[in-house]
């Protein structure tokens, strides 16, 4: 409304809108003037706000500008002063040298043989002239050089599953008895049972923590993100540990390696036993074992890196220099039989292996790695904080599937494989 301001008063309202009677109108009319006069009062109030807001953040803008244009132009003024101070200093020690050699340089405009001496000066180096610093600066390389650290290819290679719960269960049939067959007639048919069986794993917790001054946070800005990283590094290696071989009792997760079935081929399984079998042949032994277990072949097969090494240099015999080629070569991988991929592990002993069809062995997580920052005990007072990393889980390889998965050592193998 035109001339409507903050100090118009309800009279000056009705004046406006042409109301000179307002003590005689129906209340019903009075009630919807007033309502209208406070609307009026609501809208200035309303801009007014607006306005209010628009303004101040123009001032604080305008306050930050200034505030930066002052840093620069002091920065400049500094290194003016800085810059003035050296060239005086330098001038001040001519005009030293100048009247101390006054004489000197009065004799040299009749003998321009003669020599005149300002300052010694000494050869500069940065061992003799330099303290408190390296000039120039040193390059420093990005990142943080870790100590070199077990991939995770183990536990990489379990299947992931979420869940919410803190017990992981399946049900299992066992007790199987009776077989299906044919029947004649007027004869009974073949009747089959078995037992469910309910089996389970208990989510576990991993976690580790670190502790750094606030400095550090505050001063290298990559150094959270680089101890974040380490302890997600360790609390990983942690979990696959005790993923690959941990005992399943206390805070222990259930290791495929300790639900895997040992090693049984002997060469009865190939109607004679194998004369100087060699570590292809185990694990083409150890396939087989999975295969009549009706569970399908390795997908993968963990072998320490001298293990791997030695397969690599092995040669047909003592004799015939030739390298085994029964494994495939594919870029660095190599592949036994097309189908069973060997992965290279210092989590594994030397002489050891486990193999298996890792399709059925599960990494399940709760919530997944949890990071959390914040003080203990006399952090506070220390301008220390404590970085946590936390991981909630387990591991499940199902009772019927854990036949799928073959371990042993390869001396006692090729002693198998050499019997009947």
């Amino acid at each position: 409304m035109e001339n409507f301001n903050a100090e118009t008063t309800f009279e000056q309202y009705l004046e406006m809108v042409g109301v000179t009677n307002f003590e005689e109108l129906a209340e019903e009319e009075q009630a919807k003037l007033v309502q209208a006069y406070q609307d009026e009062l609501a809208k200035l109030v309303k801009m007014y706000e607006e306005e209010d807001k628009k303004n101040k953040t123009q001032i604080s803008v305008m306050k930050n500008q200034m505030e930066v244009g002052f840093k620069e132009i002091s920065k400049k003024i500094e290194k003016m002063k800085t810059v003035d101070a050296t060239v005086k200093s330098f001038s001040a020690q001519i005009r030293e040298s100048l009247v101390a050699n006054k004489q000197a340089l009065s004799e040299l405009k009749n003998d321009k043989n003669k020599s005149v001496v300002f300052k010694v000066v000494g050869n500069m180096t940065f061992g003799g002239n330099l303290s408190g610093g390296n000039v120039p600066v040193e390059d420093r390389m990005e990142g943080l050089n870790v100590i070199a650290s077990r991939d995770t290819k183990f536990l990489n290679s379990l299947q992931a599953k979420a869940t919410s719960s803190n017990v992981i269960s399946w049900v299992a049939q066992q007790g199987k008895e009776g077989t299906a067959g044919q029947t004649g007639e007027g004869l009974k048919k073949n009747q089959i049972d078995f037992n469910l069986v309910v089996a389970s794993e208990n989510v576990k917790k991993t976690t580790a923590f670190i502790k750094i001054s606030t400095e550090m946070l505050d001063d290298v800005d990559w150094m959270q993100s680089e101890i974040e990283a380490e302890l997600l590094r360790e609390l990983l290696k942690a979990v696959e540990k005790t993923a690959f071989d941990g005992d399943g009792t206390g805070t222990n997760l259930r290791g495929v390696k300790t639900v895997a079935t040992a090693f049984a081929i002997t060469g009865a399984d190939f109607d004679a036993p194998i004369d100087n079998p060699n570590i292809v042949d185990v694990l083409v032994a150890g396939n087989l074992q999975i295969e009549l277990a009706e569970q399908g072949q390795a997908t993968l097969a963990f072998l320490n890196p001298r293990d791997i090494a030695k397969l690599k240099v092995e040669k047909v015999s003592g004799t015939d220099k030739r390298y085994i080629d029964r494994l495939q070569a594919i870029g660095s991988s190599l592949l036994l039989d097309g189908t069973t991929k060997i992965v290279s592990t210092t989590l594994v002993p030397k002489g050891e292996f486990i193999m298996g069809n890792f399709d059925k062995a599960y990494l399940v997580e709760k919530d997944g790695v949890k990071f959390d920052i914040g003080y203990e005990n006399d952090d506070f007072t220390k301008n220390f904080v404590t970085l946590l990393a936390e991981w909630r889980g387990a591991v499940v390889v199902k009772t019927n599937d854990r036949t799928a998965f073959v371990k042993g050592d390869f001396v006692s193998a090729q002693a198998l494989l050499e019997t009947t």
